[in-house]
């Protein structure tokens, strides 16, 4: 857990014990630490918890200079600031509960909204709000890209995605690859990677067309595709 440097010096204090505590591996007392600073926290105003909430968000997952949260904090201090933000349709809220949620290794229950804000419509909505915040264009970038590889997670024996969801997940991912070209980082290596998933999905679509008799390894075999389950069928 990193320390911070607040502007409310009681603030910064109470964090940075937390945080060294915890980074001690005293779960048990970091823990305890965290409920009391949430409470104090809670006692200040309104705009006094967003100023301390947004700029843990900006430390985050602006300037990554913390590296998560705990489930409390989440739940019990940041997500009520970020659902008002979220619900008033402002920047970067919006990708912010996405990024808070996704990207902490935690069981949610009870959150009101959960699917919504974990799912590429609040990013589009967030793209759609601010066009020019290159964080939420990659991250739909990449989730689009993640949900092709996750679709061939069971390849050779059988594909997750149905034919529309693949070519809409391809168009959405070259829409937006298209349109910020530009200003994104490491573009070959998406177009690389998209080319690969619409080589091999339309593979497997020709596959599943043309015949029953052999797998799908060995029709890639014979049409030279060298998938790397395919390079293994050849050393085998």
């Amino acid at each position: 857990m990193n320390l911070i440097n607040y502007s409310d010096e009681e603030l910064t204090v109470l964090w940075n014990d937390y945080a060294t505590t915890r980074n001690k591996g005293l779960k048990k007392v970091a823990n305890q630490k965290l409920r009391d600073m949430i409470n104090f926290i809670n006692l200040k105003s309104k705009d006094k918890i967003k100023e301390f909430v947004d700029f843990i968000c900006i430390e985050r997952f602006e300037k990554e200079n913390i590296k998560d949260f705990q489930q409390p904090l989440i739940e019990d201090l940041i997500l009520p600031i970020l659902a008002e933000g979220v619900e008033a349709e402002k920047m970067p809220y919006l990708r912010w509960v996405f990024q808070i949620l996704v990207y902490s290794n935690i069981n949610y229950k009870n959150i009101d909204n959960l699917d919504y804000y974990t799912s590429d419509e609040i990013l589009i909505k967030a793209n759609f709000i601010d066009p020019n915040d290159i964080k939420t264009v990659l991250i739909l970038i990449n989730l689009y890209i993640g949900r092709l590889g996750f679709g061939i997670h069971h390849l050779p024996e059988f594909i997750l995605c149905e034919k529309e969801e693949v070519a809409e997940l391809l168009n959405k991912s070259n829409d937006l690859i298209d349109k910020y070209k530009d200003k994104l980082s490491m573009v070959s290596d998406m177009i690389e990677d998209i080319a690969y998933y619409k080589d091999l999905y339309e593979s497997w679509f020709k596959y599943k067309n043309e015949c029953s008799e052999i797998s799908f390894t060995e029709w890639c075999v014979l049409n030279n595709k060298n998938y790397s389950w395919v390079k293994a069928f050849y050393y085998s």
